[in-house]
């Protein structure tokens, strides 16, 4: 133990490359037990295993990726592609989704690449690119689309990928997705609860699958009432600020008579608070609202508003698990998960006189 003793408070000199035996020599060690330490190997005590750990780190030692790279075939990298929404703006929510991956796979010695989709890109495209490079191992798609060509593309040409949402291809394939439909005949059934005779919901553009999801279950409601959706009681809308604004003082103007919704983006929310607020109406008092969304920003809007609540952060790290267990063969049947969402209670839904 003299020898492990050693290793606390080492610091390299600038400019020195650390390596397995720069750790080593620190702790008195063979290279050979530093290596199975660092890969927490069964013949290492777990003292000595977190004791390498924290003196590697210390060290500031990194995998030799480039000599992996050439033993294994593999790059440890993996690639997360996020549609913007709009120009100039980055989209906040996302941040910690994006954490939460990078953090998983970091630990299993994998960088983790954004690659931005912008407006003007195509989706199947800028998936084809990244895997062409042959910089990545595996791939996390979100926004995924009923019948989603860049889902097609990867089952063809075999990347292993996870997707943060579903599809309704026949192939089957890894996912992680939020059970929208009974969300949204939730939202329903609180808003018709509360009084509100001809509820709107304010669902993402529609060539999204989950935005169908949330429709089907918001008309499932509806129906097992025996009530007809309104017309113009579903409105499909890009998930911005911006957007939901515009939303709300078009059905101000248009739909004086309603009173409660259902928006279904909590960025689309913020905005549609804004909305109320140019057309002269307040949520809590005339006009009730529930949101959705993975980050904590309704319980901080004016007033809170009650959401249907995942964490965006334990979404990324369950997507980040499924894609490293389909990179390593996993049957793509055993990695499909859809998760529940919490009801977040702000009463901003109750009906006010």
């Amino acid at each position: 133990m003299q020898g492990l003793a050693m290793g606390r408070g080492l610091r390299r000199e600038v400019g020195q490359r650390v390596t397995l035996r720069t750790v080593a020599t620190a702790l008195g060690l063979s290279v050979t037990t530093v290596s199975r330490a660092l890969k927490e190997g069964p013949e290492v005590n777990r003292e000595t295993i977190e004791l390498v750990k924290r003196v590697a780190g210390e060290l500031g030692y990194r995998p030799n990726l480039g000599g992996i790279n050439l033993r294994t075939g593999k790059t440890h990298a993996i690639g997360i592609v996020l549609p913007f929404g709009r120009e100039g703006e980055m989209n906040i929510v996302v941040a910690s989704l994006i954490e939460g991956a990078s953090r998983y796979m970091k630990a299993r010695g994998y960088r983790t690449t954004i690659v931005p989709q912008l407006q003007a890109d195509d989706p199947l495209a800028t998936v084809r690119d990244i895997v062409e490079e042959g910089s990545i191992d595996g791939i996390i798609i979100t926004h995924t689309t009923p019948q989603d060509d860049r889902v097609k593309y990867l089952l063809e040409v075999g990347m292993p990928f996870v997707t943060f949402g579903r599809t309704e291809l026949l192939s089957v394939h890894p996912s992680i997705d939020l059970d929208h439909e009974v969300i949204g005949a939730e939202a329903a059934r609180l808003l018709l609860d509360a009084g509100h005779h001809k509820p709107l919901l304010i669902a993402p553009s529609q060539q999204f699958t989950y935005s169908l999801q949330f429709v089907r279950g918001w008309r499932r409601t509806f129906a097992e009432r025996h009530l007809d959706v309104p017309d113009d009681g579903i409105h499909f809308t890009t998930a911005t600020p911006d957007n939901g604004r515009e939303m709300a003082k078009h059905i101000a103007a248009q739909n004086t008579a309603a009173t409660a919704a259902f928006v279904a983006s909590e960025e689309a929310a913020l905005g549609f608070l804004a909305g109320l607020r140019d057309a002269g109406r307040q949520a809590g008092k005339d006009f009730a609202l529930i949101t959705y969304g993975g980050t904590a920003l309704p319980d901080f809007f004016n007033p809170p508003l009650s959401t249907f609540h995942y964490s965006n952060h334990a979404i990324g790290e369950r997507l980040a698990a499924f894609l490293h267990r389909a990179i390593g063969g996993e049957d793509p049947a055993d990695l499909r998960e859809v998760v529940r969402a919490a009801f977040v209670d702000h009463q901003s839904q109750l009906r006010h006189a």
